[in-house]
């Protein structure tokens, strides 16, 4: 399998591999979940949650996915000129000043006000003119149904329709809402809010109101809640083999797409009572043999990670001792000087994330996540792109002959997206959490 550089560098202090084989599998795995052929948006906001969103997209894309979705329109923007040409939805409200360029772009909007829809048929005249002219922009309307960050109101739903269809420039496709605990173990509120949202779309299909696309379900809801599922499902952090909740509780076979490395840049024996890294928080207890590592909290390795973190060197599990550096870390290596390994050299390379060479030891984004008190798709969404080289393995991206990764056409796949009748939904037993799960949920608050 050939790696390859997105930024291709001698120079990199630190950098990820991202197996474009394990997204393409995941994307199998979560399409496997789907029911009554609905469709699946790979999410790829934030640089694929810090993966790489045009090559996580183009993978996605060609293992089954039928759209994308995005949060900036400079994000669907990237995509566009990478030659992906499936439909890119705009995932929550936007800057009025990215409202023109992504209309150029053929973004789809969610909107979520009257101003809003007001801007967009406005903006879409102005740039509709001439050879243009007749295009319409696509919207989906976002309804607030216990989120509370953006969307209509219930009431608001059916006369913010009527505002878009009112509009020659505007084409009403879809509608959607969010879930604010679809992972947790109590299912009630998000029973509640498939309740509400399908009530409504009920309601407006009543009212003449027709939607090409109704969708709800995020990753949790994809797995936890099968009747938000609708005609469209949102996954981004399955994607790349990560949840918020214990693995074993949803059955996946999923894999981890994602690992972290960089190299011992300094070795120094210091003595016993020796401290290490800023306000002395680590003493050595014995003599001691130290590895300076150059990565810190302004590449993405967090600071709240200090005193709790392990990196493998030469296949073992090593502890990262003193507070972490915005530059760099430190790391005990004196362990290693009583086995058939040995102490490493400078220049070895460490792993951060991910399997030692020899497989044995394995440090998951779930270990640094757990470790920094957060969820494991801030671990990676904060790996920084300036500091941090992605190279890539896998995937429709790769080619045998290529040095860099070229630009290429991605087009959906064709598959016809059935309008199903919204009926009420059923009722799903309780599920009994273990105490582990809860304390998951309560980092996952963090």
């Amino acid at each position: 399998m050939t790696e390859l550089n997105a930024t291709p560098s001698n120079m990199a202090r630190v950098w990820a591999r991202v197996n474009l084989d394990a997204v393409a599998h995941n994307v199998r795995a979560i399409k496997g979940l789907l029911k009554h052929g609905a469709g699946l948006m790979a999410v790829v906001k934030s640089n694929a949650y810090g993966h790489g969103a045009k090559q996580v997209a183009q993978a996605a894309l060609a293992s089954g996915a039928q759209s994308l979705g995005v949060v900036r329109v400079s994000e669907g923007i990237e995509l566009r000129d990478a030659g992906i040409e499936a439909p890119v939805l705009l995932l929550g409200p936007c800057c009025p000043d990215e409202h023109l360029p992504g209309i150029e772009a053929d973004l789809t909007f969610a909107v979520s006000s009257e101003d809003e829809i007001e801007q967009l048929a406005e903006k879409t005249r102005a740039a509709h003119q001439g050879h243009r002219r007749g295009n319409k922009t696509k919207v989906h309307l976002m309804v607030d149904t216990g989120m509370g960050r953006s969307g209509f109101a219930p009431d608001e739903l059916w006369p913010a329709a009527e505002r878009v269809k009112a509009e020659r420039t505007l084409a009403l496709e879809g509608v959607f809402t969010h879930f604010s605990s679809a992972e947790e173990s109590d299912p009630a509120p998000t029973r509640e809010q498939v309740a509400l949202f399908r009530g409504l779309v009920r309601s407006l299909e009543e009212k003449g109101v027709r939607f090409r696309v109704r969708h709800a379900a995020n990753s949790a809801a994809t797995v936890f809640h099968p009747d938000a599922q609708l005609d469209l499902v949102r996954c981004g952090t399955l994607l790349h083999g990560l949840r918020a909740w214990p693995a074993g509780r949803d059955g996946l076979e999923l894999r981890p797409s994602l690992s972290l490395h960089t190299r011992i840049v300094h070795l120094g024996k210091r003595p016993a009572g020796w401290t290490v890294g800023y306000n002395r928080t680590f003493k050595c207890a014995r003599e001691s043999v130290l590895a300076t590592l150059p990565v810190g909290y302004s590449d993405g390795y967090r600071r709240a990670i200090s005193g709790r973190g392990e990196v493998i060197v030469r296949g073992c599990r090593l502890p990262v001792v003193g507070t972490i550096s915005m530059d760099y870390i430190v790391v005990d290596v004196t362990a290693l000087a009583h086995t058939s390994a040995g102490l490493p050299d400078v220049g070895e390379e460490v792993t951060l994330i991910g399997a030692g060479p020899d497989g044995r030891e394995r440090i998951s984004v779930e270990d640094l996540a757990a470790a920094s008190g957060t969820i494991p798709y801030v671990v990676t969404a904060q790996l920084n792109a300036l500091n941090v080289e992605r190279r890539y393995a896998g995937g429709p991206a790769v080619r045998e002959a290529d040095t860099v990764i070229m630009p290429r056409v991605v087009k959906a796949a064709k598959v016809p997206m059935e309008l199903r009748k919204v009926e009420p939904p059923k009722a799903i037993p309780l599920v009994t959490v273990p105490v582990e799960e809860k304390a998951l949920h309560r980092a996952a608050g963090a």
